[in-house]
């Protein structure tokens, strides 16, 4: 079963209830291909913290993402089972 599409809208989902400046780092960084050094001159912040939005948004979005969904992958990182617990 190809579970991307789901994944692909748990993640959206998930990723609006990050705080505002963590959301606007993933979604820059992740989603739209900024490079990190991109990311501090485009928010004008210094490079350290833009590294570190992005970095705690990523932590922050996988403890979301393990209380809301079953996410199961193969030794490959391919997901293998993937379902939704509840929404945020």
């Amino acid at each position: 079963k190809n579970f991307t599409q789901e994944v692909v809208a748990c993640l959206e989902s998930t990723i609006q209830v990050l705080p505002e400046k963590y959301r606007e780092a993933l979604l820059l960084s992740e989603l739209q291909g900024l490079s990190q050094k991109d990311l501090s001159e485009k928010l004008g912040i210094p490079y350290s913290t833009a590294k570190s939005r992005v970095q705690r948004g990523r932590e922050e979005l996988k403890k979301l993402l393990m209380g809301c969904c079953h996410i199961e992958s193969d030794s490959y990182g391919n997901i293998v089972d993937f379902h939704i617990k509840f929404k945020y």
